[in-house]
């Protein structure tokens, strides 16, 4: 975590804190009022949003990065499909090396590694077979094409509260239930994007990390929930569920860790809760490689941190599948008996029947025929 994120997820920055984040001041303002002037537009239908031809539910957040907001979206997306519906995932693709329209994932396979498609899209594409996953930054247009050239007939808008370009019937909007605003501000001198009030335009708030939250907050945000969307918050943790290789292959029991000594890898928005998780798995951390969020570790990258493991002792350098599938396959399998990959799902505490209501509801609602395509000259 970098100087500024360190500032921005401080929730009682204190002196020092306040001082360092001084000459962000001036440029929070006209963020915020740039925010508001945009949502303005969108309100008052001055700003046009696409319509897709079938329903489509947003999984978004209020803060950059770290809410577990990729979980959420496989939860969704895998209760779409156990539905019976034809589900895509329309992602922005982050850390991608092309900003054009792609098809990551016909449904059938995967047809784009993580490097042209982004590592999210990658990871969806890989968890759930079945599922068409599309990037590119025109969420409209990937829809369309999933509709017309795939045939889906439910969509799953990844990281889509503040794209509004696309019309939607559920917003999903994911807290981090243990440090929801981190300082409070919006960006560039907090982490976020929109401030807590924007809740009214979401249908549902899910409170990831729940079951890290102190009581009195957890309450104070189930209030918060209700009142924005009129509905009972979703709560869930965030649960390991099986141990990999580095070529993403099945490692044994999760239990191999217990009592063992490893070395951390991460390239996350907010490291420390995997850092947490293999406390929790009772591993010992003896190192922790932390690199910035969407980050391609590269041949020298990776080896260094492998022999800086065996240096302390370290049974393996761990990771996360989200840092996994970024990695180039062929040094993935080199390394593959020196790394571990930890796999999580989101695992609901409360608030399944109200999930699964507004999902309903969602694929219930009707859907007006999109504008038709401009001709091309």
């Amino acid at each position: 975590m970098s100087g500024l994120e360190a500032i921005w997820w401080r929730e009682r920055p204190g002196a020092l804190g306040a001082l360092a984040g001084a000459p962000l001041l001036l440029a929070e303002a006209p963020f915020r009022a740039a925010a508001a002037l945009r949502g303005a537009l969108y309100d008052r239908g001055v700003l046009p949003a696409a319509r897709a031809g079938a329903p489509v539910v947003s999984i978004g957040n209020l803060a950059v990065g770290g809410a577990g907001k990729t979980p959420a979206a496989l939860a969704v997306a895998a209760r779409l499909a156990a539905r019976g519906r034809r589900v895509a995932i329309l992602s922005r693709g982050y850390g991608a090396a092309r900003a054009d329209a792609r098809v990551a994932s016909d449904g059938a396979g995967a047809l784009l590694p993580a490097a042209e498609a982004g590592d999210e899209p990658a990871l969806l594409a890989r968890r759930l077979p079945g599922v068409a996953v599309l990037c590119g930054p025109r969420r409209a247009e990937l829809a369309r094409t999933a509709v017309e050239s795939l045939g889906a007939d439910a969509l799953v808008l990844d990281d889509g509260f503040q794209h509004r370009a696309l019309a939607r019937d559920l917003d999903v909007v994911v807290l981090d239930a243990s440090n929801p605003f981190g300082n409070g501000h919006l960006l560039p001198r907090g982490p976020n994007r929109e401030p807590p009030s924007a809740l009214r335009r979401a249908g549902l708030v899910w409170l990831s990390h729940a079951d890290r939250a102190a009581p009195e907050r957890l309450e104070a945000l189930r209030a918060l929930a209700r009142d924005a969307t009129g509905r009972a918050p979703v709560e869930s943790r965030h649960a390991p569920t099986a141990l990999l290789d580095g070529a993403l292959r099945d490692a044994g029991a999760l239990e191999a860790l217990r009592g063992r000594r490893v070395a951390a890898l991460s390239g996350l928005a907010r490291p420390a809760g995997f850092l947490r998780t293999l406390e929790a798995l009772g591993a010992e951390v003896a190192l922790a490689r932390a690199f910035p969020d969407h980050h391609r570790f590269t041949e020298g990258e990776l080896e260094a941190v492998l022999r800086e493991a065996a240096a302390a002792g370290c049974a393996w350098v761990v990771t996360t599948e989200k840092d996994a599938v970024r990695l180039e396959p062929a040094l993935a399998a080199a390394a593959a008996d020196r790394l571990r990959v930890v796999r999580v799902d989101a695992e609901l505490l409360r608030g399944a029947d109200v999930l699964e209501a507004a999902l309903d509801a969602a694929l219930a609602a009707p859907q007006p025929r999109p504008a038709p395509r401009a001709p091309v000259a």
